[in-house]
């Protein structure tokens, strides 16, 4: 929900007499950006001094775990002395709603037979909407286990299973689907062969800079993780224990290279370049794909292992709720003709491109990923922070931990620096190398964050993008970026319409986070140069800052 702001403290927006639309080139963006910024923003540049403690132990996103109610019931069955509730981890392809709700439907279908059990109760099935890499950080945590997990593919479970988590497999196909290369129709040929995906001929075309390739988070994104093996399989012409040798790796990072986008799921990744049309392919399931409006000029083409979404038991679960998890798979089986209806179900003659035989390999490829994902280059950064009043209370408090906790994953080889806004803009850290130094000051301007006045994102992000092509003069082979944390719209300075061509043209991707609410403006921003835009709320901040920056730094 959009906050509400008093109209006696509101700030009208300058009214510059400028149009961002005349703005048709890098040059002329850079002009018009150094004469705002030195005119019109004028930023202060009050270097904050205070150097802060830091843990010299590595933060683990396991540790960031928000609490499980962030992650919505979208069926909220409880345990009483009548009723057996059975709770399952689901993908959001099958948990949200209409045609994403597959399992919602089926489950209140099935829970309406009111299925008798030898101890007495009611069995039912209760769905938690929760994507497939956040669930099983949760199974790998040992934190608020449910009875039962389907994820989207079976790489999930092999991983679990290497790391010591219980899983039976109930049903190994329960939603049949595919994970595709959405490719512009015009490009097909370059990266097909015989109407099927040619891995040797996509990587040849993104590695020498002909094609431009975006995929999602393999952290978080079950097609993520898929096309990461997928291409990693492929390097090592298909010999599995080649996957991570250092020839592998050193190929990964150059295809990395040619890769402009890593988004966090499949959604941003839609989002943000469908509009733009600068990527020319990128990720999907098909089910996402055949029911997705503004796809007209692009074609799928299956990859990787297929997306079957199996259902497994846990260890949580005991007797009496595997024979629900059982008569639940029966009863989808059942009912596997409605599939197609929800888009499942339309590919069944692929056949899994690769399969796994150890599932240590996956984790160990998250982590070679993680190494190799910005393709050799090292990446400069702003962290421009919202301290406008409505931050002040819990909110200021939660972002001063996910920053201080997600700083973690940064990289020293990258380069930091930090911008507060309100009604006005300041450079609290110039941007310099990420070093124990530059990590100690960057928490020490977070730690003496304080809220108050009005909110001018607009000025802020042009100030971060000043900054950063500055520093660009004297580091050409840094990567250029900008993380935005802000809890509310636009109310001073600059509007969106006169900064819009300027950040376009600029090709500075702006990550941006709402936190608490719902921005349009962050959103349109965030798909200007293909850059994620997450909503996120206060108790899962840390969370949602340390998944972004896992995937970008």
């Amino acid at each position: 929900m959009r906050k509400l702001i008093s109209l006696a403290v509101t700030l009208p927006l300058l009214t510059a007499c400028f149009d961002s639309n005349n703005v048709k080139n890098f040059d002329e963006a850079e002009s018009r950006l150094n004469d705002l910024v030195e005119n019109t923003v004028q930023p202060s540049r009050i270097e904050n001094q205070y150097r802060a403690n830091i843990k010299l132990s590595s933060t683990n996103l396991l540790e960031l775990l928000p609490d499980i109610n962030e992650f919505g019931m979208a069926v909220d069955v409880r345990d009483n002395s009548q009723i057996e509730a059975v709770e399952i981890f689901t993908s959001s392809e099958k948990a949200g709603t209409g045609v994403d709700g597959i399992y919602v439907d089926l489950a209140k279908q099935f829970n309406a037979q009111r299925m008798k059990l030898p101890n007495g109760k009611t069995g039912q099935i209760a769905v938690r909407k929760i994507a497939s890499g956040a669930a099983a950080s949760f199974l790998l945590a040992n934190q608020n286990v449910p009875d039962a997990y389907s994820p989207s593919n079976l790489l999930w479970g092999q991983m679990l299973a290497s790391q010591g988590v219980a899983l039976t497999e109930i049903a190994r196909a329960t939603a049949p689907n595919v994970a595709g290369v959405v490719v512009q129709t015009k490009k097909v040929d370059a990266i097909t062969s015989n109407g099927e995906l040619d891995i040797q001929k996509l990587l040849t075309a993104v590695t020498s800079g002909q094609f431009a390739m975006g995929y999602t988070n393999p952290y978080q994104s079950s097609t993520g993780l898929n096309f990461l093996l997928t291409v990693l399989h492929a390097f090592a012409q298909g010999e599995e224990r080649q996957m991570l040798d250092p020839d592998v790796a050193s190929a990964f990072e150059a295809f990395q290279r040619g890769v402009p986008f890593v988004a966090q799921n499949t959604l941003q990744m839609r989002e943000a370049t469908v509009n733009s049309g600068v990527l020319d392919a990128f990720v999907m399931e098909y089910q996402t794909f055949v029911n997705a409006k503004g796809l007209g000029a692009y074609e799928f083409v299956p990859f990787g292992v297929r997306h079957d979404s199996p259902l497994y038991a846990t260890a949580e679960a005991d007797e009496n709720e595997r024979l629900v998890l059982e008569a639940f798979a029966k009863f989808i089986e059942d009912n596997k003709n409605v599939a197609r209806d929800y888009g499942f179900n339309r590919n069944p003659k692929y056949k899994s491109a690769y399969e796994l035989s150890e599932g240590a390999v996956i984790l160990s490829a998250q982590r070679l990923w993680k190494d190799k994902k910005s393709g050799g280059r090292p990446i400069a950064a702003m962290f421009v922070a919202d301290v406008s009043g409505s931050m002040d209370g819990d909110r200021i408090r939660a972002l001063k931990v996910a920053l201080n906790e997600s700083a973690n994953f940064v990289s020293s080889r990258n380069s930091i620096g930090l911008i507060t806004f309100n009604d006005r803009v300041n450079v609290d850290l110039p941007i310099r190398e990420f070093d124990l130094q530059q990590k100690s000051q960057f928490l020490g301007s977070v730690e003496r964050m304080s809220a108050g006045g009005g909110t001018a994102t607009n000025d802020a992000i042009l100030v971060a993008a000043y900054e950063l092509l500055n520093f660009a003069k004297t580091h050409p082979e840094h990567k250029l970026t900008v993380f935005v944390l802000s809890d509310g719209e636009t109310r001073n300075g600059l509007a969106l319409n006169e900064v819009d061509k300027i950040i376009q043209m600029l090709q500075i991707p702006v990550h941006s986070i709402a936190y608490g609410f719902e921005s349009a403006d962050l959103k349109t921003v965030s798909g200007l140069v293909e850059a994620s835009y997450t909503e996120s709320s206060t108790g899962s901040a840390a969370y949602q800052i340390g998944n972004l920056l896992n995937a970008q730094m």
